[in-house]
């Protein structure tokens, strides 16, 4: 009966982001409660094709683009993955039961450990940080080191190769939970992990409908309230969670960054964390995939075991921990997503071409037409990161906050209060910060940020269009061809036009 008084409390009363209580995370005493609120949608196949993926030299079908749904996941207790969730589940209920005075009064909603003063300086420096995105500068960045070499998760010179982020280790964290940065900086301490802690967008500081189209970026149209496993408008923790993400996929491509690994300040590294990510790295070495969830909880089955510790994921959801190859995170930018945002998770899993049966998420086929299926992902099993104990309590996205509030019930128009974008934020990291460690000298020529030594060419400059935009060395060549035309024009007596009016 406390159990499942404690689910209720945290399905209904805390409003536990979308029911995103699977089946199989719950206890027995909680189990049909959960069963109830995953009902399943009327079945609409999607079918679509096979990317062929190379494997050793041998080729082997991967199901990178969507397939049939593998259907709602199946409560097995022998599988990894779930053994893991259950004893997450069981200690997240126990831990509602031991604060249960606490999560009545929703005390996680409000900010008690800060001080007035110190209330009103971080809204002020989240709001700074906002107009500084999408970019990350030096103030934006904290770096942790832990031992005096390189690090490196993969064994030998191919780790690159096999996706090893090596230094790119990178924690979002928000300034107003300093409880949670504190934590996450012992987990690094004891792992011997070196990482740079990344300022988060705070959603917080959203406080006009404007400031979202300040940093010109948009909520997928006809959002509204999203799908029946997530039934509520989209909030300005969403926005800040995305564009956080965002931030450091966009840091990425600016210094050519081939691998990262991104974890969220509630992190919870699993025993032999280091070992066991170069481990099971290494055993899809050759597969061509450009996201691993190394934290995830599954709404669907897997629908392939890919090696002995990796597979590939349906519907999956958590940002808590993956790595993004550089490809990806430069498909992510092409495509923009920030432009059709929805919750991140969603979107990745949307991105992979999963869910298009409706099964999980009824609206997952209609967003399809917004979001490619650009990502090729793959998952650990069982996951070598999850989300602390009574984090979620804590959670901008899972729980409603004081703080908290729905973008379309925000004032239009903040009039001169609106965001003003830190003219930083456009164009090229190089002016303002050091290439990041690993990064060489030709990824550093190909992101616009130069090599010790040499003068920086600036990067497209996004709200530029015509010849402004460009980078100095086409600018340079498309002048040079238009003299040669000048000249021609001239022999000829006729006047000379642009062949390239305006680009």
């Amino acid at each position: 009966a406390n159990h499942s008084k404690a689910t209720a409390m945290a399905i209904g009363r805390g409003r536990l982001r979308g029911h995103r209580l699977s089946a199989w995370h719950c206890s027995r005493a909680s189990l049909a409660m959960a069963v109830a609120v995953l009902a399943l949608r009327p079945l609409r196949m999607a079918l679509k094709g096979k990317e062929r993926m190379l494997l050793g030299g041998h080729s082997q079908v991967l199901a990178f683009a969507s397939q049939p749904s593998p259907g709602p996941r199946v409560y097995n207790p022998e599988d990894p993955t779930t053994a893991l969730h259950q004893r997450y589940h069981d200690r997240t209920i126990q831990y509602t039961m031991d604060n249960m005075e606490w999560v009545e009064r929703k005390g996680y909603s409000k900010d008690e450990h800060l001080q007035p003063e110190q209330k009103v300086s971080l809204r002020r420096e989240a709001r700074q940080r906002l107009s500084r995105w999408p970019r990350l500068l030096q103030e934006d960045m904290r770096r942790i080191r832990h031992g005096t070499t390189k690090q490196r998760f993969c064994p030998g010179p191919e780790g690159e190769a096999m996706g090893d982020p090596m230094d790119n280790v990178f924690v979002i964290s928000l300034g107003r939970r300093p409880e949670k940065v504190q934590r996450a900086e012992q987990q690094l301490k004891e792992h011997q992990l070196s990482a740079t802690v990344v300022t988060a967008m705070d959603g917080d500081a959203i406080k006009y409908q404007n400031d979202v189209e300040a940093c010109v970026v948009q909520i997928m149209p006809g959002y509204e309230s999203g799908y029946s496993n997530h039934n509520m408008p989209f909030t300005t923790g969403e926005v800040g969670c995305f564009l956080s993400h965002y931030a450091v996929w966009n840091h990425m491509v600016e210094n050519g960054i081939q691998s990262a690994l991104i974890l969220e300040d509630d992190f919870d590294l699993q025993e032999d964390f280091k070992k066991r990510l170069g481990e099971y790295l290494a055993e899809v070495k050759g597969l061509d995939w450009n996201l691993m969830y190394v934290g995830r909880s599954p709404m669907e089955n897997d629908l392939s075991q890919v090696s002995e510790h990796v597979v590939e994921p349906g519907y999956t959801l958590w940002t808590v921990g993956y790595i993004l190859r550089l490809e990806g995170a430069a498909a992510l930018l092409d495509t923009q997503a920030s432009r059709h945002m929805i919750p991140l998770d969603d979107f990745f899993s949307i991105s992979m071409g999963r869910g298009m049966d409706g099964q999980y998420n009824e609206r997952a086929l209609e967003w399809s037409a917004s979001i490619p299926p650009i990502m090729r992902a793959l998952g650990m099993n069982p996951p070598l990161v999850m989300p602390y104990v009574g984090s979620m309590f804590l959670s901008d996205t899972a729980m409603l906050r004081e703080g908290t509030r729905y973008v379309r019930d925000l004032p239009r128009d903040g009039g001169s209060d609106t965001l003003r974008p830190d003219p930083r934020s456009q164009g090229s990291a190089a002016a303002s910060q050091e290439p990041t460690p690993g990064t060489s000298d030709s990824q550093s020529r190909r992101s616009g940020v130069a090599p010790s030594g040499e003068e920086p060419e600036p990067a497209t400059q996004p709200g530029l269009s015509g010849r402004a935009a460009m980078p100095k060395a086409w600018r340079e060549a498309l002048e040079a061809i238009e003299a040669l035309y000048a000249r021609a024009a001239a022999a000829r007596g006729s006047p000379a036009q642009s062949r390239y009016p305006g680009r």
